[in-house]
C-alpha cells in the first residue's frame, strides 16, 4: 500500500527499485514471500477442501462457514497477492523492471484490498458467533443461523469489491488510505475489543454458575467446549494485533512525518514490515487444526476416504460387489461410498 503513495504518475514507475539497491534484502523478502506463499495456498486450500468433502456434514454449521469465507480470502490473497510480490522481489534483486509493472501493481492492491477487509470482518464475525454462544446459549440457533450468516458474507464480499474501487473515482489518495486504514484496522480492532471484554465476562458469569449449581457433565463439557473456541479465537485477535500493528503505523508516518519520506531506512522497514499482513493468512488454517477438534476429524475422514479409494483401485486388490459382502449377502441401503469404505476396512483389520 505505501508503495502505491510513492508512485510516480507512469503506471510502471517502480519506487522501491529505484530507491533500495539492496540485492540482499530483496533476495531475502523474496525467500520469505515464496515461503509465505506456499504455506498460505497449501493451508488453506487443503482447509476448504476438507469443509466441501466434509462426510459427517460437521462443518455446515455458521462459524464453519465464516471459517469457510476467512480461508477462501486467505486463499486469493496468496494466489495473486502474496505470490506476485514474491516474483517482485525477484525483479527488485536482478535490478530490473518488472514486465507490465503497473497491470500486476493493480492487481496485487485490488486483491490486498479486497482480502484483508473479508479477513479482518469475518474474525469479527466469528468473535460475534462466539459471544452469542456463551451469552445465550438457548437462543443462539435462533439468532446465528446459516441464511443470515450466508448473507453477512454476501453482503462483505460485495463491500469489499467495491472499496477496491474507490481509487479509480475522485477520492483522493490520501482519504483513501485513511479509508483503507480504519476500516481494515481501526473499526476492526474496536470492535474485537469491545466483543472479548464481553465474551471473558460472560464465560466467567457461566463458569460460576455451573460451580455454584453443579450443573450436569453434559453442561460442563459444553462449556470446555466454549472456552477451547474461545482459546482458538484469542489466537487469532493477537495474530490480528501483531500482523497489522505495523503497517498501520508505518502507514501514517509515511503521510505526517516529512522526514521519513526521505528516510532509506524508513523505506526498508515499512517494506519489511508490509510482509507481516501474510503471516496471520498462513497461520490461521493451522490454529483451526490445532484447536479444533471438527476439523481434525474431518480431515481424518478425508485421509481414510482418500487411502480406501487408493486401496479399492489398487491392481493387487481383490475385486469384490460393491453391494456385496464377502460371504454373499448383499448390503441393502449403503451407498456406494460406504460400501467402499467398508470393503476396505475389512481388509485390513
Amino acid at each position: 500500500m505505501s508503495e502505491a503513495l510513492n508512485s510516480s504518475a507512469d503506471p510502471n514507475f517502480d519506487f522501491y527499485l529505484s530507491t533500495i539497491q539492496d540485492k540482499g534484502y530483496w533476495l531475502t523478502l523474496a525467500f520469505v514471500g515464496f515461503i509465505l506463499a506456499f504455506a498460505i495456498i497449501i493451508g488453506n486450500s487443503l482447509l476448504l477442501f476438507i469443509t466441501y468433502e466434509d462426510s459427517r456434514k460437521t462443518l455446515r454449521i455458521p462459524p464453519c462457514l465464516l471459517i469457510a469465507s476467512l480461508s477462501a480470502s486467505d486463499l486469493l490473497l496468496g494466489l495473486f497477492n502474496v505470490s506476485l510480490v514474491a516474483v517482485r522481489d525477484v525483479y527488485r534483486y536482478k535490478q530490473v523492471p518488472m514486465p507490465f509493472f503497473g497491470l500486476f501493481r493493480g492487481i496485487i492492491y485490488t486483491v490486498l484490498t479486497t482480502t484483508l477487509f473479508v479477513s479482518c470482518n469475518s474474525i469479527v464475525a466469528l468473535s460475534t458467533t462466539c459471544l452469542v454462544a456463551i451469552s445465550k446459549p438457548m437462543e443462539y440457533k435462533t439468532i446465528i443461523t446459516k441464511k443470515r450468516v450466508k448473507i453477512f458474507i454476501a453482503v462483505l464480499w460485495v463491500i469489499s469489491l467495491f472499496t477496491c474501487i474507490l481509487p479509480v473515482t475522485s477520492v483522493s489518495e490520501e482519504t483513501y488510505t485513511m479509508i483503507y486504514l480504519h476500516t481494515h484496522a481501526t473499526v476492526p480492532a474496536i470492535l474485537l475489543t469491545v466483543i472479548y471484554a464481553n465474551v471473558f465476562r460472560a464465560l466467567a458469569r457461566r463458569t460460576r454458575e455451573v460451580q455454584r449449581e453443579g450443573y450436569d457433565s453434559i453442561v460442563s463439557n459444553a462449556l470446555e467446549r466454549e472456552k477451547k473456541m474461545v482459546n482458538a479465537i484469542v489466537i487469532i485477535l493477537a495474530l490480528f494485533y501483531i500482523t497489522y500493528t505495523p503497517q498501520y503505523i508505518t502507514l501514517h508516518l509515511l503521510y505526517f512525518c516529512e522526514s521519513c519520506k526521505k528516510s532509506l531506512t524508513f523505506h526498508m522497514i515499512d517494506v519489511a514490515l508490509s510482509r507481516f499482513l501474510y503471516i496471520n493468512s498462513a497461520i490461521n488454517p493451522f490454529v483451526y487444526a490445532w484447536r479444533l477438534p471438527t476439523y481434525r476429524q474431518a480431515f481424518q475422514d478425508c485421509w481414510k476416504m482418500y487411502l480406501g479409494k487408493l486401496r479399492i483401485t489398487s491392481p493387487k486388490s481383490i475385486p469384490i460387489p460393491l453391494r456385496q459382502r464377502p460371504n454373499g449377502t448383499f448390503l441393502d441401503g449403503r451407498s456406494r461410498a460406504q460400501s467402499q469404505l467398508t470393503i476396505t476396512e475389512s481388509s485390513n483389520l
